[in-house]
C-alpha cells in the first residue's frame, strides 16, 4: 500500500489538514512536508519523531 493511501486510512483528519496547509502555500509545499507539519500541529508531543533522520548522527563521525 502506498504511503499516501495509508496516511489517509489511518489519520484522515491530519491528511485533510495537510491539504489545507498545502493549499494555503499555493502548492509550494510538498504534501509530505505538509502532512508532517499537520501531524505536529495536531500532536505536538511527536515533534521528536519529525526530526528523526534530519539531524547529524554524531559530531565524532563528522570529524573523520
Amino acid at each position: 500500500m502506498k504511503l499516501l493511501a495509508l496516511r489517509w486510512l489511518l489519520d484522515p483528519a491530519t491528511s485533510l489538514l495537510a491539504l489545507r496547509l498545502r493549499a494555503q502555500e499555493c502548492g509550494r509545499m510538498s504534501y509530505d512536508a505538509a502532512w508532517r507539519l499537520a501531524r505536529v500541529i495536531r500532536h505536538p508531543d511527536e515533534m521528536v519523531y519529525r526530526h528523526h533522520g534530519h539531524l547529524a548522527e554524531d559530531s565524532h563521525d563528522e570529524q573523520r
